[in-house]
């Protein structure tokens, strides 16, 4: 059976509505894999802000919020009598970003600096400094975790790019000797079926390479604008579903999967306060004489990373 959670409630309960990101367990075999021993992985939130990246820009905001987060968590490694010659520890945990382009394409970091220039969406590796780190707006993050050898990799799945889960799957049995069954997966918050609506052609692409549960004819609105939004988009399309079919034929158990069951588009606190950035929310519906690029500087990337223990 597929673990399922919700981030709203962990926040509620857990951490708190200011909080900027949140850190969560993996699980094996139905059960919440415990955190001082095992990988974690986390996101930030709306209250974060934009933590957008592209190799030809600077953005302040992500590396002052990154720095706040990796500061805070405890790195596992460090021993507290690791200083180098300068006096300096050098176990501080590091973010490794790509540069995404909605595609399959995963690489593996054995440093931080491995991939610098790169261009892909997801990221696997063995070393424990390192912070695989992808960004995400409505798309779905993804992580992966070995429990036995330790590998760990985050990805960044748009819908054109369904399916790097399991790249990345194969990708850590090749590099590391993972094997399918100590695998463990979490799916992140994304657009949920409520607010993803697609035409005929998309909805045919996903039934016809992956699971026909993905799509269903949008028969229900939750208000006006959903229902004049269906007249030119007639399906919901579900990416829960999508990638649970990937992950599932990549071989990983239904028990070693967990799914945060919050849309990035509609959760919100009971006072109103969205959670998350989305695209559909905050940029799609902005003037069609706006480029794609132009668009997409208006919503709120979010950091999707993994962390080993």
């Amino acid at each position: 059976m597929i673990n399922k959670i919700s981030i709203k409630s962990q926040l509620e309960k857990t951490f708190s509505k200011k909080s900027k990101y949140i850190l969560l367990s993996f699980y094996y075999n139905g059960g919440a894999l415990e955190s001082a021993q095992h990988a974690r992985w986390g996101m930030t939130l709306l209250t974060a802000e934009t933590m957008r990246f592209r190799w030809n820009e600077t953005n302040e905001n992500r590396t002052k919020v990154l720095k706040e987060i990796l500061t805070e968590i405890k790195n596992p490694v460090c021993s507290g009598n690791c200083s180098s010659s300068e006096g300096v520890c050098d176990c501080k945990l590091k973010s490794v970003p790509i540069e995404l382009i909605h595609s399959k394409i995963v690489v593996e970091a054995k440093e931080a600096c491995d991939t610098k220039g790169l261009q892909g969406d997801g990221i696997v590796t063995q070393n424990p400094l390192l912070v695989p780190t992808v960004t995400v707006a409505d798309c779905v993050p993804i992580f992966l975790y070995d429990k036995e050898t330790k590998a760990i990799g985050a990805f960044h799945s748009g819908w054109k790019g369904t399916g790097i889960a399991g790249a990345g799957v194969e990708k850590m049995i090749g590099l590391y000797g993972s094997k399918r069954e100590n695998i463990c997966a979490a799916i992140g918050p994304h657009i949920g079926s409520c607010c993803y609506f697609v035409d005929e052609e998309r909805a045919e692409y996903f039934t016809k390479n992956f699971d026909e549960k993905c799509v269903e004819k949008a028969t229900t609105f939750k208000n006006q604008k959903d229902e004049e939004l269906a007249k030119r988009f007639p399906y919901r399309l579900s990416l829960t579903e999508a990638n649970l079919y990937v992950l599932k034929n990549a071989g990983i158990r239904e028990e070693n999967i967990v799914v945060a069951q919050d849309c990035t588009c509609c959760t919100k606190f009971e006072n109103g306060q969205n959670i998350f950035g989305s695209f559909r929310r905050q940029a799609a519906f902005l003037p069609q004489s706006l480029t794609a690029e132009e668009k997409s500087k208006s919503m709120t990337v979010q950091a999707a990373f993994v962390i080993r223990n």
